[in-house]
């Protein structure tokens, strides 16, 4: 069974950076023409198939990719299946298109595919349950929603169903670098946020998206890479010490990775090198 949700924008409303205009699921798509286009929408298929003509072009759109479509844009959509199941969210505010341009890195519409369409369709379910509240803060909610929702495009949609992981690794880049050069200092997640351009929250959820490790761990993965080298070149060197210039500040600590990622402790593993 379909639901719509349609807002009462306020001039309240039009201040916030987000704001939702209108909302849907399971909503059978009809056939829509916008010669001077609309504003910006996510339209995500859940069954069927159907397509998108925007600038000349033809996408086919169906389970598992979505139309991201820009404010102003011209287009033209339509169910080319008996039934074309779509979820739905219009939306705009001040910061939407420099936010999709600058941060997501998309700068025109597009369709794109969802590694997790659970995701947003999960969204779009917390916008739908709004429908039941009132008053400035429901707004400021709403507003929060589609804020995740875009940085969840910059996670689980790509223009290329291959390139999910890869545009995520690109984005890491700058972090992967600074781990690399700076293992043997302390490490914070406040540092790492702000070297990486984006919260700790939002880097701890990439991060694990893009390599199926949690932050700290891929440090210390790289820092048990690097105290091998120097255990190795530094025969005499006591094992404390090669824990600290590897940036573990506890040596114990240290051969407890050490032996949880290698299967040996330090000292044997100088043994069988």
């Amino acid at each position: 069974m379909y639901k719509r949700r349609i807002s009462t924008i306020t001039e309240t409303d039009k201040s916030l950076p987000y704001y939702l205009v209108d909302v849907g699921s399971n909503w059978n798509q009809e056939h829509i023409v916008r010669p001077q286009g609309y504003l910006f929408q996510w339209i995500q298929c859940v069954q069927g198939e159907g397509e998108l003509i925007t600038d000349g072009k033809t996408y086919r759109v169906k389970e598992g990719s979505a139309m991201l479509l820009f404010k102003g844009v011209p287009h033209e959509y339509y169910a080319i299946s008996p039934t074309w199941i779509v979820d739905w969210v219009v939306f705009d505010g001040h910061q939407v298109g420099t936010f999709l341009q600058d941060t997501v890195a998309i700068s025109s519409q597009s369709v794109l595919y969802v590694s997790r369409p659970d995701i947003f369709r999960a969204k779009i379910q917390q916008l739908l349950e709004m429908e039941q509240s009132n008053g400035t803060m429901a707004s400021i909610q709403c507003s929060s929603i589609i804020y995740s929702m875009m940085t969840a495009i910059m996670q689980f949609a790509s223009p290329n169903p291959n390139q999910i992981a890869t545009n995520l690794h690109l984005k890491l880049k700058p972090l992967f670098e600074y781990i690399e050069h700076n293992y043997n200092k302390p490490l914070t997640l406040g540092v790492l946020a702000e070297i990486a351009g984006m919260t700790p929250q939002h880097l701890c959820t990439l991060f694990r998206k893009a390599t199926n490790l949690r932050i700290f761990q891929y440090i210390n993965s790289v820092r048990i890479k690097k105290s091998k080298e120097l255990l190795l070149q530094n025969l005499s060197m006591p094992v404390k010490e090669i824990a600290y210039l590897a940036g573990f500040e506890d040596a114990n600590y240290y051969s407890t990775v050490f032996k949880k990622l290698e299967q040996i402790s330090p000292n044997q593993f100088r043994k069988i090198r």
